[in-house]
């Protein structure tokens, strides 16, 4: 799911590193092919690049893996 400017919510999520919104989505990069959480401290991606997932999980199916900096796939502490 690609971020849709209709609903910035999300998008906004990812720009200013939202904890809130950890576990609510994760968000793919096209260029890397790693799922992050919103809050991740990672370089931003650029909007074209970004896919936005429900899940981890659906992120994994979609060939992505998990970030080793923000760890997805684990618990929230």
């Amino acid at each position: 799911m690609k971020p849709d400017p209709t609903d910035p919510i999300r998008w906004n999520a990812i720009l200013t590193r939202d904890r809130s919104m950890d576990g609510r989505f994760v968000y793919g990069t096209l260029s890397t092919g790693i799922y992050c959480r919103p809050s991740c401290a990672s370089r931003p991606a650029r909007p074209e690049s970004v896919v936005i997932h429900e899940t981890a999980e659906a992120a994994r199916e979609g060939g992505f893996r998990a970030c080793l900096r923000c760890h997805p796939d684990q618990p929230e502490t």
